[in-house]
């Protein structure tokens, strides 16, 4: 199989008569064609394609309609690539669902790929074994994780119970905005967004300033708390302005 530099792997069309369709995301063009290559020779699926990043995602989604995505949490960006994708791939492709790999099992680091929208993940140490059967459960509607991070999970939503209209000022926030927020949620510092992020110390500093400033805060934990009126359902939709790239 020959692929062109840039991270534009032709596609890979297999098995079109099983029901799971994936598309691999992976920054790295290693670990991109192991995931392809390991999930390929599985019979119950069927690899459609192979992207590096959240532009050739979307035009693989629109262009052969996956089921599940598989993302590589090490990609840059990568919680943005998911916002990406759920914000705009419903109008393409419907219920389709996110599987991220390389997740860091703690509780912020996962609540923070449930609040992107994921469907499902894999920790660091897991096998391809492993995430053979959350593709499968994911697929099925089904979630499997730690009972630690499903009371993590369960806490959460306790918290937004009373608040389902949620305040309408998150919702001006911009993508990069949001994913700051919600890093800020998670008790990161700035520098450990950052590098998160991929992005300046500085950078972040002016994201945190214009979200304290569009929310009508004085304090991160005044715009955490504004966070919290939200269902993950809100913030997927597109922001009431023009999307910035930190």
């Amino acid at each position: 199989m020959s692929n062109d530099r840039d991270g534009g792997d032709p596609v890979v069309e297999t098995r079109r008569d099983l029901v799971v369709r994936l598309l691999v995301v992976a920054e790295v063009r290693l670990y991109r064609e192991g995931i392809q290559n390991a999930l390929a020779a599985r019979p119950q699926f069927a690899v459609v394609g192979a992207a590096s990043n959240a532009g050739q995602a979307l035009q693989l989604i629109g262009s052969h309609r996956p089921d599940v995505v598989i993302l590589d949490m090490a990609t840059r960006q990568s919680l943005e690539i998911a916002w990406t994708i759920h914000a705009q791939a419903p109008d393409i492709k419907p219920e389709i669902k996110i599987v991220a790999f390389g997740v860091e099992e703690l509780e912020g680091d996962v609540l923070a790929c449930a609040e992107a929208g994921l469907s499902g993940y894999v920790p660091f140490d897991a096998s391809v074994d492993d995430l053979v059967e959350r593709i499968e459960s994911v697929a099925r509607g089904e979630l499997l994780c730690t009972p630690r991070i499903a009371a993590a999970l369960f806490r959460k939503m306790h918290g937004r119970r009373d608040s389902e209209g949620g305040s309408p000022d998150v919702l001006v926030l911009t993508t990069r905005e949001r994913e700051v927020l919600g890093l800020m949620n998670s008790g990161f510092s700035n520098k450990e967004i950052a590098t998160r992020l991929y992005i300046e110390v500085c950078t972040v500093k002016n994201h945190v300033h214009h979200i304290l400033d569009k929310l009508h805060v004085s304090s991160r934990a005044q715009a955490v708390m504004k966070l919290s009126t939200h269902t993950p359902a809100d913030l997927r939709r597109p922001p009431h302005r023009a999307n910035s790239r930190g």
